[in-house]
């Protein structure tokens, strides 16, 4: 037998069926990497499609849509253009944003021919989330003003945003209102609207409106200063990066809202607590502050007034003061006092509702109001104080003379 040297060993090729040890313990490895994989795969697929059935069911059942704003820094806040939502807070409604952002049928920028357009401009009162858009005093004034046809159709365009306070109302005139047009504008004012002039930047975006004084020269400075700074909070921030998340998720709105009241509630255990004063609305020392306040912002009111009036004449629109009612037992009669004066110093047409509807409460069996907002019976009293007002005043083009004790 020929001996084997290295070379030949060296030289020797293992056949191809010879078997090839295996490191069992990788293959151990293996598997149990591929059931962790599918495993964490297959609990991703199921977070998702839970999650998407919950939005579905928070959709169908209306749950998480009733805030619907957007942070807009002329104004301070906007509705979402083209979005539902349902409103259990205070009444119930249903109802569709317009695609121009207004809580009102779809409308057009351009005026129609022979078209009378009223625009109303206006706190939550006005938008009056808390019944449905039909039953608005807005809805039921248009209604009512066309029943008896003729050649001039009229349009009463709701413009209101809830928690606006007067400048906002000004803003939103300035910017927007006047774009479509209007032969008429009803600037509204609500029972305190004078207190709620002022703003906390830690409290939130509807704590964080445009603020407004008056200069030296007696111009109107337009103040951003609180908006700003909640704006640049993390709250702020996080409401102007997650505009996707909280237009098109109730689900995140749900997390958000929690989070937030969280928040609210951490700062309340943390603040020092304050002796309360019995019948505090009824201390003198406390009456005497809110009527300098009073006092004061009645004049920043009186010029943003004046300046709405003055954008009105340019624009050859008629402009009027609506002072509606709102079921506050704080309801200020200097507040009041002082609206109508500033509007009679300025050749203002001045209506206020809050006489007749308070004769009206003690002898209606129906109720006027829910918890302070007015009811759909409400809505109907101010919108038949309303058309009487206008033709009473030749406001209209086509005025009826009608009984002036419409609240009956």
């Amino acid at each position: 037998m020929p001996k084997m040297t290295q070379a030949t060993i060296e030289k020797t090729e293992v056949p191809s069926s010879a078997p090839v040890a295996r490191d069992e313990s990788r293959k151990g490895i293996g598997t149990v990497a591929f059931k962790k994989s599918r495993a964490f795969g297959e609990f991703c697929v199921f977070l998702v499609v839970g999650l998407l059935l919950l939005e579905l069911i928070f959709k169908f059942a209306g749950i998480c849509d009733e805030e619907n704003y957007l942070v807009d820094k002329r104004v301070g806040w906007v509705p979402v253009p083209n979005r539902s939502a349902t409103y259990r807070t205070e009444g119930f409604s249903r109802y569709t944003i317009n695609s121009l952002g207004m809580r009102d049928k779809e409308r057009t920028i351009a005026k129609p021919p022979n078209t009378f357009r009223i625009a109303v401009m206006g706190c939550s009162v006005t938008e009056g989330k808390e019944v449905f858009i039909d039953q608005t005093y807005c809805s039921l004034l248009e209604k009512q003003l066309n029943q008896k046809g003729g050649p001039v159709k009229y349009e009463v365009l709701n413009f209101a945003v809830a928690a606006y306070n007067l400048g906002q109302e000004y803003l939103r005139l300035k910017h927007f209102a006047l774009q479509f047009k209007p032969d008429l504008v009803v600037f509204t004012v609500r029972p305190n609207a004078l207190l709620y002039m002022g703003g906390k930047a830690e409290s939130g975006l509807f704590s964080s409106p445009p603020l407004f004084a008056i200069q030296a020269n007696g111009a109107l400075l337009e103040d951003h200063h609180v908006q700003n700074h909640w704006l640049s909070t993390r709250e702020g921030q996080r409401a102007q990066k997650t505009v996707w998340l909280s237009t098109h998720s109730r689900l995140y709105k749900l997390i958000g809202k929690c989070a937030y009241n969280l928040e609210e509630n951490r700062k309340k255990l943390g603040r020092k607590p304050v002796a309360l004063k019995k019948d505090a609305e009824d201390n003198a020392e406390v009456k005497k502050r809110m009527e300098n306040a009073q006092l004061y912002l009645s004049k920043v009111a009186g010029a943003l007034v004046a300046d709405a009036k003055a954008l009105c004449d340019k624009e050859q629109a008629e402009f009027m003061v609506l002072y509606l009612p709102f079921g506050s037992k704080y309801r200020s009669a200097l507040e009041g006092t002082l609206i109508e004066n500033f509007c009679k110093q300025q050749n203002v047409k001045f209506a206020d509702c809050n006489p007749d509807f308070d004769q009206l409460q003690k002898t209606s069996r129906k109720e006027l109001y829910l918890r302070a907002h007015p009811s759909k019976f409400g809505h109907e009293k101010i919108a038949e104080y309303l058309k009487s007002y206008l033709e009473r005043n030749g406001l209209l083009k086509t005025g009826v003379s009608t009984s002036q004790n419409v609240l009956q």
